[in-house]
């Protein structure tokens, strides 16, 4: 049930992939204005250390105006390697917050941007927003002060509305023997970018032909929105790839799925993560403001642990109104135990629409055309001001 759930992220994708005609007419499909692999690497192996890690904030306070923007640079010290998965609780009203990224590999250190975005009509007032970084599996936090003074009068910054749900899961390694346990793991987040705490998630663990191998039920999100939860592989399990679904919902929220990939022992089919998705400027700096004009570069790292594939590598954004601006795609070698990272070019026209922009990635074994099917999908965002 909840991995037919899952396929609902892709609809609107899905949909305007169906037109592809009209779309490259029409100038919304596109190839990548600089989209290029870095190469392959090592897999990544995924485990905590003894190090008693450190999060910090910079600047500790910020003042910003209604309908304008305030930035924290985040640090999570002191890391062997780590799964490093960021979260913030206490977001204002009519307000988004993001990290750029908002997940990766601290070895031993790891680095993002926070952006708080305030609509014009945002509450005046005074935040205390918390920080959370789920390092390894363990919980650090931090907190910044906020305040919020008049609005700026001239601000056309759009903020997406939404009760919806997001969730995102990860395991705490890439493979596993029969008999290991799994500590599954995420965050649940609402519209706004803000932790919800008792969430309540339904995981399933699929095997490779599509069997269950595990439901976990009374899975409870804690007060900063992140949830874990463990599961012991039997000894009988076979080798091959295994998906892990995570369905969160609460009262009053658009429920939301995802999925993320293990494997035991080894896979003749491709099982496919995406690791990270954030922006830059053309220099390779991490940046989530832009402004019309400017060439932004979102960056997907993915990794396959399973059979080698010539994988599709897709990227859609939409803008503040949740309308396609432009939809770009990569033919790239997902080669066993390697890790891909490929950047897409988007430049905003000088009447683009102000505001936060969605940038979200998708993987497929082929082109959909030719019979493709979606293996994973990520999104980030960045902002474009004026």
């Amino acid at each position: 049930m909840i991995a037919r759930q899952t396929r609902s992220v892709v609809v609107l994708f899905l949909a305007m992939i169906v037109g592809l005609s009209i779309a490259q007419t029409s100038g919304i499909l596109s190839l990548p204005v600089a989209a290029y692999t870095l190469g392959v690497k090592s897999l990544a192996i995924n485990t905590s250390s003894d190090a008693t890690p450190v999060l910090q904030a910079e600047p500790g306070s910020k003042n910003m105006n209604a309908g304008s923007y305030a930035q924290f640079e985040i640090s999570v010290a002191n890391v062997g390697p780590a799964n490093v998965l960021l979260v913030a609780k206490g977001i204002p009203d009519q307000s988004i917050a993001f990290f750029t990224p908002q997940n990766g590999i601290a070895n031993p250190n790891f680095n993002s941007i926070f952006t708080l975005a305030a609509s014009p009509s945002a509450p005046i007032g005074n935040y205390s927003i918390t920080v959370v970084a789920l390092v390894g599996g363990q919980e650090i936090s931090t907190d910044v002060s906020l305040q919020i003074a008049s609005a700026q009068t001239n601000s056309t910054l759009i903020i997406p509305a939404s009760s919806s749900l997001s969730v995102k899961v990860e395991t705490d390694q890439s493979y596993y023997e029969p008999n290991g346990t799994v500590n599954i793991r995420g965050v649940v987040m609402d519209s706004t970018g803000s932790a919800v705490p008792d969430a309540a998630l339904s995981i399933q663990v699929d095997g490779p032909s599509g069997s269950e191998l595990a439901t976990l039920t009374n899975v409870v999100t804690d007060t900063v929105g992140v949830f874990q939860t463990y599961l012991t592989i039997p000894l009988s399990t076979s080798s091959g790839s295994f998906t892990v679904f995570a369905a969160a919902s609460k009262a009053g929220y658009t429920s939301a799925t995802a999925h993320t990939n293990f494997l035991i022992g080894s896979s003749s089919t491709s099982s496919v993560a995406i690791l990270q998705v954030f922006s830059t400027d053309t220099t390779n700096a991490t940046a989530a403001l832009f402004s019309p004009g400017q060439t932004v570069l979102i960056w997907v790292v993915l990794q396959n642990i399973g059979a080698p594939i010539q994988g599709v590598i897709w990227i859609q954004i939409l803008d503040p109104r949740g309308t396609p601006v432009s939809i770009q795609l990569q033919v790239s070698t997902l080669a066993t135990n390697g890790i891909v990272k490929v950047a897409f070019g988007f430049s905003p026209t000088a009447n683009a629409a102000l505001g936060v922009y969605n940038a979200n990635a998708l993987v497929s074994d082929k082109l959909i055309s030719e019979g493709g099917t979606f293996l994973a999908n990520a999104n980030t965002q960045f902002v474009l001001e004026g």
